[in-house]
């Protein structure tokens, strides 16, 4: 895949062994919305999934930061693309925000189930890694910037 390659608000950049994104939002709940469309960008042809069904996310992370909560979203997105056989194309993070000592996501995500004939799965993704996470909050150009890294 080409490094340099934008896509909307976010791009893939190269790993040796794995592959990583950097995205970025306006606010958190957008970095969230364009890490879990960009992992699914590396999946998937985004292009051939519609968002017919609709999933509920609740996280609580606890006594966590937003680098944590980023892994258990993600880790939480592709435990949902493998227990229900559903591939996810938008992504609404309502709120993130702070409980007692716990921070607390809310969202919506939409897509399909897996068709064979209609997706064609480009690469499995394991899970996210902490190598090289990063969540920069006024980063050049953005309000927002992340990068991680997914172990394939």
């Amino acid at each position: 895949m080409n490094s340099k390659r934008a896509i909307e608000n976010y791009k893939i950049i190269d790993h040796l062994s794995d592959i990583g994104v950097e995205f970025y939002g306006d606010n958190p709940e957008a970095l969230f919305e364009n890490a879990g469309k960009a992992m699914f960008s590396i999946m998937c042809d985004l292009g051939t999934v519609k968002p017919v069904e609709k999933k509920s996310i609740r996280i609580v992370g606890k006594n966590t930061n937003l680098e944590d909560l980023l892994v258990l979203w993600l880790e939480r997105l592709i435990y949902r693309y493998e227990v229900d056989d559903t591939l996810f194309s938008e992504f609404m993070v309502d709120t993130i925000g702070r409980e007692n000592h716990n921070l607390v996501l809310n969202a919506q995500i939409f897509g399909e189930k897996v068709d064979p004939e209609k997706h064609e799965i480009r690469i499995t993704i394991k899970a996210p890694t902490y190598h090289r996470l990063e969540i920069i909050r006024n980063a050049e150009g953005h309000n927002w910037k992340g990068r991680v890294i997914f172990d394939i």
